[in-house]
């Protein structure tokens, strides 16, 4: 793989490279980073790439997880620690960047879980944090870069010598203006060059002794440093020159311990870098929604889905698939000018330098295949007075490639021939593709020249795609269509910019007159696959809307029936919890009612109990409409709905009957019962048929005794065992007791789909101790 200026330059040029990885560098943390990714070529060093793409894939992950590591506010301090190492002395602005570094190092080296990233951990792992070192800077240097003032026993001690002399020396100034004020210009001192003076009147100015610095401007004063002050102003000077020696010496010391550890900084600062490059990546690759290539060396396939540009705008960019399968080496595009083609061509071999250099791409999925070099020429050749000098340059890069081409180069060639006699374009460019076709190469091409389709539509290592053209709106989608060669439209077009109808119909008629029979075969053709594409992309539109039409049908459906299931559980849960409330409180009626002798308690007692049963009835359901309409009489035979038993009237006041069911007498009103036939009763193994062995299976299943657990298990055996024995109608036996059993095979039998309906057994049969069963 070359690696050189001219290589870079024809990546930038032929793919907008440079932009595409400023972009990725602008998701870096620091300048060392964003200038490694803006650096990064293709290689071919396979194990390196595959690391750089695990790292990229850990990043995405790390970074879709929620997680951060922050390294905001560090820089490049290579250049810092060569200075160390040559030893001068760092600024405390410099030592401050390294203690910045140090900071972030160390936080680093604690954010990647090693279970979930390993890679990224195993790096963080590797640095060597320097907390002695971080520590004295971050003691000595403030983080507005300067220096501390107590950054040393001695410093402390200066600077408090200091605040002492310059207080000294101020108190000794206002009593020498107070004192000497007659002789004053001012009644206050003044500091020249760090000195503290007076201003004094010219006439005193030798006044005092001392010494002169200077007069102001009319002349009438001058600026005095009367020999009071001599002594004081020279302590102070001197103080703080010892200052500022012992802060030179504080970044002497510092700078040499920064120094000392230039090696392993500089390696920790390579570590950052990795990581912080890792992350970048990672970032970006969510931000366009791509996805982390994999590379292959089987064979010359690849495979990559929606796929867009990144320099483009996200809201308009048109992405697409593209693919060559096992046999085909060259992928052809064709169609009209403007149309994406070139578009597609720089897509595609961004995401093959990209993959290679170990950076995502902007697909959703990327199958590649592992190439040992890489070419690329996509010229301009709107210019006609460089026709000539474009061609020779379009040329001599090709030769180039032939005569350098093998298996594992990939070729990226935006109209091979273009530039001279359509003619001998052609053919020049048919006999280019055959030649790399034979030395292995992958090539992606665009061409206009209806021989070179030909060509291509008869060679099974060629796959002849174009960009989609609307002829109705003469307007590209940017559709890639792949198997279909596309036309050019260039009269559509002329037509559109305003050519005059009579030349463009005079084009079209010298047009059939020159052309092949082979190029209006491939017309016709192009023409045929294009409507069968449409009615493809309408039939399969119509067939997405059956499926999800079905699909929201089923879901309601489904819906509809839980919710349905949902409702007749509710129903029985609640009629059975009340139903269990009445029983109890007639069983406690009842025990009362055998302690009493007493008439007046017994009435009222029988008074509360007929109450219950009324409100037993409140439960029930509305009448039928059959049950509206009917006459009810002495002996009929009917069905409690509430209740759901039967049984037969043997009385009827009012709007009231009394009816004997399960051997009870019950008081109920009229609108609660339905007419029904009277049952038969007879052996269950009469009223269906039943071979040799099915005469042996057992009628009924005896439950009592049992928990609701230990008695739905053998529900469950026993109902299977009856499909197996064809059985149509079996006797549930679970007593009444609690009502919990008898709720709970109720609800167990509305769950089975071979249950036809179940209901509670005659009064001959248990009554409402026994459930009677039929099956499907």
């Amino acid at each position: 793989m070359r690696n050189d200026n001219s290589f870079r330059q024809e990546l930038d040029q032929a793919l907008d490279l440079g932009d595409v990885l400023s972009q990725i560098a602008g998701y870096a943390s620091f300048s060392g980073s964003a200038r490694r990714i803006r650096e990064s070529l293709p290689v071919t060093d396979r194990l390196f790439v595959r690391g750089q793409l695990d790292l990229a894939r850990e990043a995405r992950d790390f970074a879709q997880n929620g997680q951060s590591a922050s390294l905001a506010g560090i820089t490049d301090i290579r250049e810092l620690l060569q200075m160390a190492e040559k030893g001068q002395v760092l600024t405390t602005q410099e030592l401050l960047e390294i203690y910045l570094f140090l900071r972030a190092a160390a936080m680093l080296a604690d954010s990647f879980d090693q279970e979930l990233y390993s890679g990224l951990a195993e790096l963080a792992d590797s640095l060597v944090t320097d907390s002695r070192l971080e520590s004295a800077i971050a003691q000595a240097v403030g983080m507005d870069g300067t220096l501390k003032s107590d950054a040393s026993p001695a410093l402390v001690r200066l600077n408090r010598e200091l605040a002492q002399a310059k207080s000294a020396l101020a108190a000794r100034g206002r009593e020498f203006v107070k004192k000497n004020s007659s002789a004053l210009m001012e009644t206050m001192t003044t500091s020249i060059a760090g000195r503290l003076c007076v201003l004094v009147k010219a006439q005193d100015k030798y006044r005092f002794g001392g010494m002169i610095h200077g007069s102001s401007q009319s002349g009438q004063a001058f600026y005095v440093e009367p020999s009071a002050f001599v002594e004081a102003n020279s302590h102070i000077q001197s103080l703080q020159a010892e200052i500022e020696e012992e802060k030179h010496r504080i970044c002497r010391e510092l700078s040499r311990r920064v120094g000392a550890a230039a090696f392993t900084l500089e390696s920790d600062f390579e570590t950052v870098t990795e990581i912080d490059t890792a992350l970048a990546k990672g970032r970006w690759v969510i931000s366009v929604d791509g996805s982390i290539p994999s590379l292959q060396d089987r064979d010359l396939s690849l495979r990559l889905i929606h796929a867009a540009h990144p320099l483009l705008d996200r809201e308009k960019a048109v992405a697409n698939d593209y693919r060559l399968k096992t046999g085909q080496q060259v992928l052809m595009i064709s169609g009209p000018n403007m149309g994406g083609k070139t578009v597609t061509l720089k897509t595609v071999g961004l995401c093959a330098v990209l993959a290679q250099s170990g950076f995502p791409v902007p697909a959703h999925e990327a199958l590649l295949p592992w190439y040992e070099d890489m070419w690329f020429d996509i010229g301009d050749n709107q210019s006609i007075s460089e026709n000539l000098s474009t061609f020779s340059s379009h040329m001599t890069r090709i030769s180039s490639l032939v005569n350098g081409a093998g298996k594992g180069t990939f070729a990226l060639l935006d109209e091979v021939g273009n530039g001279t006699d359509p003619l001998e374009g052609a053919s020049l460019a048919v006999a280019v593709l055959e030649n790399l076709i034979q030395s292995g190469a992958t090539v992606l091409t665009s061409t206009h020249y209806s021989q070179v389709k030909s060509w291509g539509k008869a060679d099974p290592a060629v796959l002849v795609s174009s960009m989609e053209f609307d002829a109705q709106s003469l307007k590209p989608t940017y559709r890639y269509v792949e198997d279909v060669s596309g036309a050019s439209y260039a009269f559509d077009i002329a037509a559109r910019c305003g050519l005059k109808p009579e030349v463009i119909e005079r084009a079209r008629q010298r047009k059939e007159l020159e052309a092949s029979q082979v190029e209006r075969e491939l017309e016709n053709l192009e023409r045929l696959q294009e409507t069968v594409r449409k009615k493809e992309e309408r039939f399969g539109a119509l067939i997405e809307d059956a499926h999800r039409l079905q699909k929201e049908a089923d879901q309601e459906k489904a819906k509809a029936q839980k919710e349905r299931s949902r409702l007749r559980e509710d129903y029985a849960a609640s009629l059975d919890a009340m139903l269990e409330e009445k029983r109890t409180e007639a069983e406690r009626i009842i025990q009362d009612l055998k302690g009493k002798e007493k008439l007046h308690e017994l009435v009222a007692d029988r008074t509360r109990l007929n109450s219950l049963q009324e409100d037993e009835m409140l439960l029930e359901p509305a009448p039928s409409p059959a049950a509206k309409n009917h006459v009810f009489k002495v002996g009929d035979y009917v069905r409690l709905t509430g209740l759901n038993t039967h049984g037969e009237i043997l009385d009827i006041r009012r709007k009231e009957a009394t009816v004997l069911a399960n051997g009870i007498k019950t008081r109920v009103k009229l609108s609660a019962l339905e007419p029904m036939a009277r049952p038969v009763i007879t052996k269950p193994a009469r009223t269906h048929r039943v071979d040799s062995v099915a005469s042996r299976f057992p009628s009924e299943l005896n439950l009592i005794g049992m928990h609701v657990e230990e008695g739905l298990q053998a529900l469950d055996r026993y109902l299977d065992q009856a499909v197996v024995h064809h059985a149509s109608v079996v006797r549930i036996i679970h007593g009444m007791g609690t009502g919990k059993l008898r709720a709970a095979v109720w609800k167990d039998l509305s769950r089975r789909n071979t249950i036809k309906k179940y209901e509670a057994a005659g009064p001959s049969e248990g009554g409402l101790g026994a459930t009677i069963v039929t099956l499907r």
